[in-house]
């Protein structure tokens, strides 16, 4: 086969997108280049477009490469957003075209409503459509419904959850034979050492003892009804303990200002008065990729209270790491966490302060979750999302 693929999210790597981009791509390179030298396997093309910056490198091989792609508008560089439709409806197809693609890959919801070639697009959650509120404005409405009919029209729908499939089939009315379910991965981490344990805490001001949440802000997330959950748990903790040890909630992230779908989360800390200097909430900012899994491995607890998810990618690699995780059972997450973590129902702040304090005063309960996280985890792999999803191209091929 010869697939082409939507890179446009390559240089967004902090995205759920761009995260999915990226190691989907590196586990079919690593298809195509483990292919006997008589078989051509499949022959991929990632599809850039110029200008864009990458953090980090793409990998690439003979047998999957890399190609810049020039919108040639006359808006070419001067509006993002219709610089994106353009690239979406018009010019990815065209290139895919001309570097002779068998089919085309979109890797998140868009598909251009005039197709060249047979397409696959994955949609990794509906939100826009199934959580209230976040429809935005006029512009993004109007975006939102060319997308829809664009992926409508798309051979094949690719979702990262049963969960997601089950949206996308209600909010986009297609036939359940043309939706399928393909899990993302997890990327391996080693075992962290008890000096890099200690480093990290250290560089980031960490006592030995706390949780940890990172995963956005926007109002799903859920980030205040957290605090306060976590305010309740720690005044039910027994006071000597407190004072010996005192836990910190540390969140990781940019926190943005107020406004729209973001809550004011700093207000709400400063009114639970859990934030200043030795408070219990921690505020790390933006951390790094790779500083990510290390304050995973070394907090006590890994808090996830969001209400809707595709798929859930922070609390399945805080499982994969050996960290005990607490999360709600919104959207895919009972899919994702299952028997690994503790569930608790979203949005109830009450079971999720008693998850919290019970999981950070039962050391045999963590120890149980390490285990059990641990065992979770390894279902996933970005190797048989790629493997399933090198099969479900070669149907959208045979389909069209």
């Amino acid at each position: 086969m010869r697939v082409a693929v939507n890179g446009y999210f390559a240089g967004q790597p902090r995205t759920g997108s761009g995260q999915y981009l990226r190691h989907l791509w590196e586990a079919l390179s690593l298809f195509s280049s483990n292919a006997p030298e008589d078989n051509p396997g499949d022959i991929l093309t990632m599809l850039l477009p110029t200008g864009d910056t990458l953090e980090e490198p793409i990998p690439a091989n003979p047998r999957a490469n890399i190609a810049r792609i020039s919108l040639r508008t006359p808006l070419n560089g001067k509006n993002d957003k219709l610089d994106k439709v353009a690239w979406e409806q018009w010019a990815m197809s065209r290139a895919a075209k001309q570097h002779k693609a068998q089919l085309l890959h979109s890797p998140y919801l868009a598909a251009p409503l005039h197709k060249t070639l047979p397409t696959v697009v994955t949609a990794h959650d509906m939100i826009p459509w199934v959580v209230p509120g976040y429809r935005g404005s006029l512009a993004t409405r109007l975006y939102l419904a060319l997308s829809v009919q664009g992926v409508k029209r798309a051979e094949m729908i690719i979702a990262d959850s049963d969960a997601s499939r089950l949206d996308v089939i209600k909010v986009l009315k297609v036939s359940p034979g043309k939706v399928h379910t393909v899990y993302l991965g997890v990327e391996s981490h080693p075992e962290y050492s008890v000096e890099e344990i200690r480093e990290v805490r250290a560089r980031f001001g960490l006592p030995e003892h706390y949780a940890f949440y990172i995963g956005g802000f926007d109002r799903r997330k859920n980030v205040p009804l957290l605090l306060r959950s976590w305010r309740a748990a720690m005044s039910r903790l027994d006071g000597e303990w407190c004072a010996e040890q005192k836990p910190v909630l540390a969140i990781a992230g940019a926190v943005p200002q107020p406004g729209g779908v973001f809550p004011d989360v700093r207000g709400e800390a400063k009114m639970l008065g859990l934030d200043g200097t030795n408070a219990p909430v921690k505020f790390l900012g933006r951390i790094s990729e790779s500083d990510k899994p290390r304050l995973m491995a070394a907090t006590r607890l890994f808090v996830y209270p969001s209400s809707y998810e595709g798929f859930g990618l922070d609390p399945l690699e805080a499982m994969s790491v050996g960290c005990p995780v607490v999360s709600s059972s919104g959207g895919s997450l009972s899919e994702v966490v299952g028997e690994g973590g503790i569930l608790v129902p979203p949005g109830d702040e009450e079971a999720l302060s008693q998850a919290i304090l019970r999981v950070w005063t039962d050391d045999t309960l963590r120890a149980d979750l390490r285990i059990r996280g641990k065992m979770q985890a390894t279902r996933f792999t970005w190797e048989r999302t790629a493997e399933q999803t090198r099969k479900l191209y070669a149907l959208a091929l045979k389909k069209a």
